[in-house]
């Protein structure tokens, strides 16, 4: 379809801000579940496809790592587009929440 936008979550540059790198710190996944986890799994209070990467030290999304479809869920998902939530405590407090 031409001219159709494809919606995804929000990022730095839609609003105009310079991009700050995403930390793990697992606001936006543990806040709001994404529209593909939506889709693969339904409502859920926490996306099962997020989880805590003890090596890390940071929080992870298994559909970013998928092997065949990881490209496209990375697009879907904005991610290396940097932090919309650049003040957000949790930035500064990358930790395990439960």
């Amino acid at each position: 379809m031409v001219g159709r936008k494809i919606s995804r979550p929000c990022s730095a540059s839609a609003f105009g801000l310079s991009a700050v790198p995403c930390v793990g710190c697992g606001w936006c996944c543990l806040t709001d579940q994404c529209r593909e986890s939506h889709i693969l799994h339904g409502y859920q209070k926490r996306c099962p496809e997020l989880y805590w990467g003890e090596a890390e030290a940071r929080y992870k999304c298994r559909l970013a790592e998928d092997p065949e479809q990881g490209e496209r869920y990375r697009f879907l998902l904005g991610v290396g587009e940097g932090c919309c939530a650049r003040f957000n405590a949790w930035r500064e407090d990358v930790k395990y929440r439960g």
